[in-house]
């Protein structure tokens, strides 16, 4: 239980409209790296404008500004996307990313709640952090 401290923490975040840091989003990548790809492409449904920000491809100011679909572009591995993907996320954040008119905490927010979602599918009644039958064992513990 004790290396998914962090990930309680992250969700006690999500679940209490904290904001997110570079470091729990590493996290995240790290300990579900398909889940995160999931996540990345739900929040460019989401919120369209970041699909350069979720694109494992470099970008520049000429490829923010238009996206160009006819060039096939060399497919980098799942981690390096990965990585490609926080490096613009943290780009984003301290304002040297080309399209910097994008909230960085709404998209970390939605990519945490997202993760959270497909990692744990669950309805509205059942909370994960509930205590059940007087055991000092909650839900959340149980599911991770």
């Amino acid at each position: 239980m004790g290396k998914d401290t962090h990930l309680i923490n992250i969700y006690l975040k999500i679940h209490h409209k904290k904001p997110l840091t570079m470091d729990d989003l590493r996290y995240l990548a790290e300990y579900a790296p398909e889940c995160f790809e999931k996540t990345c492409k739900n929040v460019v449904y989401n919120i369209p404008e970041t699909k350069p920000i979720m694109e494992s491809h470099p970008v520049t100011e000429s490829a923010a500004l238009k996206v160009s679909e006819d060039e096939p572009k060399p497919e980098p591995s799942g981690q390096q996307k990965i990585e490609k993907i926080l490096e613009n996320l943290k780009r984003l954040e301290i304002n040297d990313f080309p399209m910097a008119d994008i909230d960085v905490d709404k998209v970390k927010s939605l990519l945490g709640n997202l993760y959270m979602e497909l990692l744990f599918p669950h309805n509205d009644k059942d909370t994960f952090m509930s205590v059940v039958n007087n055991r000092n064992t909650s839900t959340f513990d149980r599911k991770v």
